[in-house]
């Protein structure tokens, strides 16, 4: 490796460093710059490095710097193009649709489902599109970003992993890998009210953390209980004029809470919008091959 290839890749691993300490600690705008320049100055060295691309785009993108992170996401795929789906990948992307199922009481709808698969990994980001989130009605994002990803066997077409995320964790049990292949390959995932954190079968003996590996940290993630307890008072911002309205608190007793009885046909999105395609870029090509409309970005795989 070059002395530039090497200063590059310092750059930008200071960069993911500052960038992880904005998700985790705050999302403190002034460390989410220090992100960009180091991405930046990786970038002036190293043009042609999709992943370099992508991380600025992304973090143009979590400062709603929508044009810039639109710009850094066309460059990712001109170096890295999709692929559009033959019709034996949509078939499997029809075939491994989870069954989605919301709280009875859920107020928002789901509005759109991108299916991404990846072109190396066995596995399928399926990115869920809710009208909005119940806490953040004034933060120009038009939608709520939620994701589930599927792992499986390509030879057997089974699910082997079921990975959902839940408020910057990711969670995974192998009760939702059993249940799929109890149910044609289809797993089940719960949504939380309101705020649509995903949870597959089994979420009840899960402890959520969100890891951050470039800066050494885990941190606890509010479980279901706890969520419960907060929104039976109020959300976050109640009297906002775009939430006037929408409901102001959870009405109902715990048990109401987890009553994920509202089914949701994923299939029907699936075949009625038509976004599916291959890439390793989640956020990209959703940029620029799908959504009108901003969201806010979160982690385009599991693991």
């Amino acid at each position: 490796m070059g002395l530039n290839m090497t200063m590059a890749k310092n750059y930008f691993e200071n960069g993911e460093m500052h960038r992880e300490t904005y998700e985790a600690f705050g999302r403190n705008l002034l460390i989410l710059n220090k992100a960009i320049e180091n991405y930046q100055r990786a970038i002036k060295l190293d043009p042609s490095n999709i992943l370099y691309h992508y991380q600025l785009g992304y973090a143009y993108h979590l400062m709603r710097r929508l044009m810039e992170a639109s710009s850094e996401y066309e460059v990712v795929l001109k170096l890295d193009p999709p692929r559009m789906p033959s019709e034996a990948d949509i078939k499997l992307v029809h075939k491994f649709a989870p069954r989605l199922f919301a709280n009875i009481k859920e107020y928002f709808k789901l509005k759109d489902l991108v299916a991404v698969i990846h072109p190396e990994k066995s596995i399928i980001a399926y990115n869920l599109f809710w009208e909005d989130d119940i806490d953040y009605p004034g933060d120009n994002d038009p939608s709520d970003h939620e994701v589930v990803w599927i792992e499986f066997d390509k030879k057997k077409e089974k699910v082997t992993g079921v990975y959902t995320y839940f408020h910057m964790a990711i969670l995974s049990t192998e009760e939702a890998v059993k249940d799929a292949n109890l149910h044609n390959q289809r797993a089940r995932i719960n949504v939380q009210w309101g705020e649509h954190g995903s949870l597959p079968l089994g979420w009840e003996k899960l402890h959520p953390e969100a890891v951050f590996e470039k800066i050494g940290k885990k941190i606890k993630i509010k479980n279901m209980a706890q969520r419960y307890q907060e929104l039976i008072k109020s959300i976050k911002n109640p009297f906002h004029p775009l939430a006037r309205d929408w409901p102001k608190k959870f009405t109902g007793s715990y048990k109401d809470f987890i009553n994920f009885s509202k089914y949701i046909e994923l299939r029907r999105f699936l075949k009625k919008k038509k976004m599916i395609i291959i890439s390793k870029w989640p956020n990209a090509v959703i940029n620029q091959y799908f959504l009108t409309y901003n969201y806010f970005p979160k982690k385009q795989w599991p693991k």
